[in-house]
C-alpha cells in the first residue's frame, strides 16, 4: 500500500526527469537534480547548467577586471534551504587589457539542497537566474525556472544521463588544496603566494595561474610569472585597486596543468593562504643593503644618470652632430647660442614628458612598465631603423632640408635654428631610452613605481641631466671659447657623423631580426629603399605642375609602402622566437637560460650564482659582455669559481624577468647579480662593468672552491 502511495504521488509530481528550460538570446539554461526522487532530511544537488553561445561568455564569483557574476534566488517550501553555489573553476579571457574571468561553452553551477524531515509528497523548487553574458557587448539575462521533484522514503537517484552531466561538472569543481599556502607583501606593496607543495617537478606543471576570489585585495593579472622551487609553488601578484588592506587570508582558486603518464591533466585547487609577516617576497631576490630611495634622492639620481647617459655610446653620434652645429654658431650674437641651447633643452624635456604620459597611461592599463620597453617591439625597432638611415642620408649630403623638403617631415634633426635644436633634442632622447647609465636604474625604478606626479618629475630629472652639458655650453662664454673657429672642417665632420647613423640602422635591423626573424631583413632593407627612392623623386627638378604632384604621389607611396611594412611585422611577432632560434641574438654559450625556479634551486643548494639580464636592443649590456663577461680571463674566473651563470633574455617581453626587476626595483636592463655561497640576497654589481670588477668579486669565493 505504501508503495503504490509513493507511485501515485510521484505521478502527480509529474516524471522524475521533469525540468525548466529557458532558451534566452545568448544562453540556454535548465535546472537539473542528482535525484529522481527526494529523501526527507537528506541533502540533495541541483545544478544551473548554462549552455553558452560560442564566443560568448559569464562570469566566474569574481569576474576580473569588468562583469557581474551570476546570482540565483530560490523560492522554497517551508523547512527547504539552499545552500551558495558551488562554482567550477573558472577560464581567463583577456579583452583588449581587460581581465575577465568566468566561463565559456558550458557552466554548470552547483547549489546544495537541504530537505526537512518532515517534508511532504513533493517539492517544488523556483530559482530567478540572472547573468550577465558577454562578447564585444554585454547583454544582461535573466531565467525563472521551477524542478518538480517526487518526495519518497528512501528517495532515488536521477537517470544516468543526468548522474553524467553531474559527475562531469563535480570534476570541474576545484578540490581543497593539500599544501598549507602563505603570502608576504613586498616594500612595494605587492603580495607574493608560496603555495608549499614541495617535490613538483617543473618539467610536469605548466600553465599555473592564481585567481583570486574576490575582486580588490590582488589585481587581475593576463599572466602570472608563477615558478616552481625549491619551496614549492611561488606566484608573484599584483596589489589590487581596494583601498583597504590586505586581508589575514588571501582566499582564491589554483589552476595548473600537468603532465602525467596518462596525458595532460588540468587541475584546480581552492587555496586560502595565511599572511606571513616573517615572509618578505623578495628574500631571495632583494639586493644586499638595499632600500627604498626617497624622491629627493630619486630626482638627484635621475639628474646624475642623465649627465652620464651623454657618454653612453648609443647617445654620443648625436651630441656629436648637435656640437658640429654648435660650432657653426661661432661669431653669431650670444643670444643665438642660447636660444640654441634652450631649444635643445625644450626639445629633450618635451620628449621625456610624452614619455612619461605615456607609461602612465600604459602602466594604468597594462600595470607593469619598464624602461626601454618600446624597443620590444618590432614594429618600434623598424621604424628607427628608418629614422636612422634618413638622418644618416641627410648627413652625407643626399638631400638637404627646405621649403619644399619640410612638407615631408624628414631631417627635422639636421635643420638650422631652434626647429633643428629642437628636433635633435628629440632625437637625442629616441636614441638614449636603450642605453641605462650609473644612478638611472634606481631613479628609473622608484619613478615606474609611483604615482604620475613622481613618475613625471623623475623623468624630466633625467631629461635635465641628458639636456645639462648642452644647455651650460651655450651659456658659458669661457666654455664657447674652446670651440674651433667655423670651417671646411664641419662639412667633412658633417658627412663623417653620418657613419654612426648607418651603423645605429644596421645595429636596429639585427635586433629586429632577433625579434621578428629573417623576414625582418627584407622588410626593413626593402623598406629602406622605397625610403631613398621617394628621397630621389623629391629631388628632381620640378618641371611641369603635373609631373611634381605624379612624383610627389609615387614618393608618397613608396613611403607608405615602407611604413606597411611594420603591420606585416607585428602579425608575424608571434613567431618571431622560432624564427629566430629562440636565441634573441643574445649570445647563451657557456651560460644557462634564466628562470627563477632554476635560480631559488641553486640558491638553496648554496651554489654561488650571477645573473645577467641583457637585451640585444641594449648597448650597454653588449659593451658589458664583451669587455667584462665573455673575456678569456673571466670565463676562466667563472669556471674556477663555481658559478652557475644565468642569463635572462629581454629583447622581446618576458613576465618572469619583469616581475623580478619590480621586485628588485629596477626598470631595465642591464641589471647583473651575483650570490656568493650561502648568501639569500645578491649583490648588485655597477651596470658599466669591467673585467677588473668581475674577476674581484669572483675572487673571493675562490679559495673555498679550491
Amino acid at each position: 500500500m505504501k508503495r503504490l502511495l509513493a507511485l501515485l504521488l510521484a505521478l502527480l509530481a509529474g516524471p522524475a526527469f521533469a525540468q525548466s528550460t529557458v532558451q534566452t538570446e545568448n544562453v540556454r539554461a535548465e535546472l537539473l537534480a542528482d535525484v529522481s526522487a527526494v529523501k526527507p532530511g537528506e541533502p540533495f544537488w541541483v545544478g544551473l547548467r548554462q549552455t553558452i553561445r560560442p564566443k560568448w561568455h559569464t562570469y566566474w564569483k569574481n569576474p576580473g577586471d569588468s562583469g557581474l557574476p551570476t546570482e540565483i534566488a530560490w523560492t522554497l517550501p517551508a523547512g527547504v534551504t539552499a545552500g551558495p553555489i558551488v562554482w567550477p573553476r573558472p577560464y581567463l579571457f583577456n579583452l583588449s587589457g581587460v581581465i575577465n574571468y568566468g566561463f565559456k561553452d558550458e557552466a554548470m553551477l552547483l547549489v546544495r539542497i537541504t530537505p526537512p524531515a518532515d517534508l511532504p509528497g513533493a517539492l517544488k523548487l523556483e530559482a530567478a537566474a540572472n547573468w550577465l553574458v558577454c562578447e564585444d557587448v554585454c547583454i544582461p539575462e535573466e531565467a525563472k525556472l521551477d524542478l518538480s521533484l517526487p518526495v519518497t522514503a528512501t528517495g532515488a537517484p536521477a537517470a544516468p544521463a543526468t548522474r553524467a552531466v553531474f559527475e562531469k561538472a563535480r570534476q570541474q569543481v576545484p578540490m581543497p588544496s593539500p599544501w598549507p599556502a602563505r603570502y608576504g607583501v613586498a616594500q612595494s606593496g605587492d603580495p607574493t603566494l608560496i603555495v608549499e607543495a614541495k617535490g613538483l617537478k617543473p618539467e610536469t606543471i605548466r600553465d599555473v595561474y592564481f585567481f583570486p576570489a574576490d575582486w580588490g585585495p590582488v589585481a587581475s593579472m593576463a599572466k602570472q610569472a608563477a615558478a616552481i622551487g625549491a619551496d614549492g609553488i611561488r606566484i608573484p601578484l599584483r596589489r589590487g585597486d581596494a583601498k583597504a588592506a590586505l586581508p589575514a587570508d588571501l582566499a582564491g582558486t589554483l589552476v595548473l596543468t600537468e603532465k602525467t603518464a596518462a596525458g595532460e591533466v588540468k587541475q584546480a585547487f581552492d587555496i586560502v593562504a595565511k599572511r606571513d609577516p616573517a615572509f618578505v617576497p623578495t628574500s631571495t631576490v632583494a639586493a644586499s643593503g638595499s632600500e627604498q630611495l626617497s624622491l629627493l634622492e630619486a630626482l638627484l639620481f635621475a639628474l646624475l644618470g642623465g649627465l652620464i647617459l651623454n657618454l653612453m655610446p648609443c647617445v654620443f653620434p648625436v651630441l656629436a652632430m648637435k656640437a658640429a652645429s654648435f660650432a657653426g654658431l661661432a661669431g653669431h650674437e650670444r643670444s643665438a647660442m642660447r636660444r640654441d641651447g634652450l631649444a635643445y633643452t625644450a626639445g629633450v624635456l618635451v620628449s621625456f614628458a610624452a614619455m612619461a604620459g605615456v607609461v602612465i597611461g600604459l602602466r594604468a592599463a597594462a600595470g607593469d612598465v619598464s624602461w626601454g620597453f618600446q624597443f620590444q617591439s618590432p614594429v618600434f625597432s623598424l621604424l628607427i631603423a628608418y629614422l636612422f638611415f634618413v638622418v644618416g642620408l641627410n648627413l652625407s649630403g643626399v638631400f638637404e632640408v627646405s621649403g619644399r623638403f619640410a612638407g615631408v617631415g624628414q631631417g627635422l634633426a639636421a635643420r638650422g635654428g631652434t626647429t633643428g635644436a629642437f628636433f635633435t633634442g628629440v632625437l637625442a632622447v629616441i636614441v638614449a631610452t636603450p642605453c641605462t647609465a650609473p644612478f638611472m636604474a634606481a631613479a628609473l625604478g622608484f619613478a615606474l613605481s609611483q604615482p604620475a606626479p613622481q613618475t613625471l618629475a623623475v623623468l624630466l630629472a633625467l631629461g635635465l641631466g641628458l639636456a645639462l652639458p648642452y644647455l651650460a655650453l651655450t651659456f658659458t662664454p669661457a666654455l664657447q671659447r674652446l670651440m674651433p673657429r667655423p670651417g671646411a672642417w664641419m662639412d667633412r665632420l658633417r658627412q663623417f657623423l653620418a657613419f654612426p647613423m648607418y651603423a645605429s640602422a644596421v645595429w636596429m635591423i639585427w635586433v629586429l631580426v632577433q625579434q621578428a626573424g629573417a623576414d625582418g631583413v627584407i622588410y626593413a632593407l626593402g623598406g629602406m629603399i622605397l625610403i631613398g627612392f621617394a628621397i630621389w623623386l623629391l629631388r628632381l627638378g620640378s618641371g611641369a605642375a603635373w609631373g611634381t604632384w605624379l612624383r610627389r604621389g609615387l614618393a608618397a607611396a613608396a613611403v607608405l609602402l615602407a611604413f606597411a611594412a611594420a603591420l606585416k611585422l607585428e602579425d608575424g611577432r608571434a613567431t618571431a622566437a622560432s624564427a629566430s632560434g629562440a636565441s634573441n641574438g643574445v649570445s647563451f654559450e657557456g651560460w644557462e637560460r634564466f628562470s627563477r625556479e632554476r635560480l631559488d634551486r641553486a640558491i638553496a643548494e648554496g651554489k654561488p650564482v650571477f645573473v645577467d639580464f641583457t637585451a640585444a636592443w641594449c648597448i650597454t649590456c653588449l659593451v658589458n659582455e664583451r669587455v667584462a663577461l665573455e673575456t678569456p680571463t673571466a670565463r676562466r674566473a667563472f669556471e674556477q669559481a663555481g658559478v652557475l651563470k644565468l642569463k635572462g633574455d629581454w629583447t622581446n617581453r618576458d613576465p618572469e624577468i619583469t616581475s623580478l626587476l619590480k621586485e628588485l626595483g629596477r626598470a631595465g636592463v642591464p641589471l647583473y647579480l651575483f650570490w656568493a655561497p650561502g648568501m639569500e640576497r645578491p649583490k648588485i654589481l655597477p651596470q658599466v662593468l669591467t673585467e677588473a670588477l668581475v674577476i674581484s668579486e669572483l675572487a673571493e669565493i675562490q679559495p673555498a672552491k679550491r
